[in-house]
């Protein structure tokens, strides 16, 4: 009886946090397909009224919105193959315990997770290295995630050393049994990792507003910010925003936060049946 109490209250709290998350994006969406003359600004509604697409129209002809867009997702996918790349590799160093320093380069990585350089030691790394107003600018600096790098160690080391031990015997090295052997068995924890990453590269703001200066790197969050940092002179001029009289403030920057959020909120499903399961695992063994 106290079990069956314990699961609906459990079950109730999960479903308020979940409306607290759904109700906000189902407003944004709403808005966004809602005609601009029926509505007003903090208003709820449960059904677009006046229903039409002319925000998303008048957003896929702006040319700012489709560059940050293209920017924002060669962006994410460079970056997430990037930090796929040297955390695996760094990982799987770092699960042999015949790696010699291997201690030191673990309490290395530990104290980073402690303490970091700051916003103007890494600003000037960053231009000392001539990375300055470049895509790898919003890459390279953040390639390693601790973090990451030590869920991907646990999970290697779960491996089987029998498996490395045949292959060893049938003459491979170290690359072909990470790429062959160890990343076959690891996609729960590889997927799990390529989604970390893959949403923190789609949400970035602050790297992008301090390394990149040229319009043409400019990312999703950039032009959304601009757009909110604007509203007031929008809703002076008119709405000189819109391309057409169909479409307000309201309306467009709806459309906007709608369409930045999807792409990203459609990976999940796509990779649910490994999330759980590879940050699960890879916590097995410390």
């Amino acid at each position: 009886m106290k079990t069956n109490i314990y699961n609906v209250l459990i079950y109730t709290v999960l479903l308020l946090f979940g409306l607290i998350t759904f109700v906000p994006f189902y407003y944004v969406l709403v808005a966004s397909l809602s005609n601009p003359d029926l509505i007003s600004e903090g208003e709820l509604m449960l059904l677009p009224r006046g229903f039409t697409l002319e925000a998303y129209n008048t957003l896929l002809l702006n040319d700012k919105f489709l560059g940050a867009l293209y920017m924002t997702v060669t962006r994410t996918i460079l970056g997430t193959l990037v930090n796929l790349i040297l955390q695996c590799a760094f990982a799987y160093s770092l699960s042999k315990k015949y790696l010699p320093g291997r201690k030191f380069f673990m309490l290395f990585i530990i104290i980073t997770m402690m303490f970091n350089g700051g916003i103007i030691p890494t600003y000037l790394i960053v231009k000392a290295t001539g990375l300055i107003d470049t895509i790898w600018a919003l890459i390279i600096p953040g390639a390693i995630s601790t973090w990451n790098v030590i869920l991907l160690r646990s999970f290697f080391e779960n491996v089987p050393e029998s498996l490395e031990e045949s292959a060893r015997m049938d003459g491979a090295n170290d690359i072909y049994i990470l790429i062959r052997i160890i990343f076959p068995l690891s996609m729960p924890v590889i997927a799990t990792i390529a989604l970390f990453s893959a949403v923190g590269h789609w949400n970035s703001f602050l790297d992008a507003v301090i390394y990149t200066n040229s319009p043409s790197l400019q990312v999703l969050q950039i032009f959304l910010r601009n757009m909110v940092v604007q509203m007031q002179n929008i809703m002076a001029n008119g709405d000189a925003i819109a391309v057409n009289k169909g479409v307000s403030s309201l309306t467009l920057r709806s459309a906007a936060i709608f369409t930045s959020s999807l792409p990203i909120i459609l990976v999940y499903p796509l990779i649910q049946k490994h999330f759980t399961k590879g940050v699960m695992l890879g916590a097995v063994k410390g």
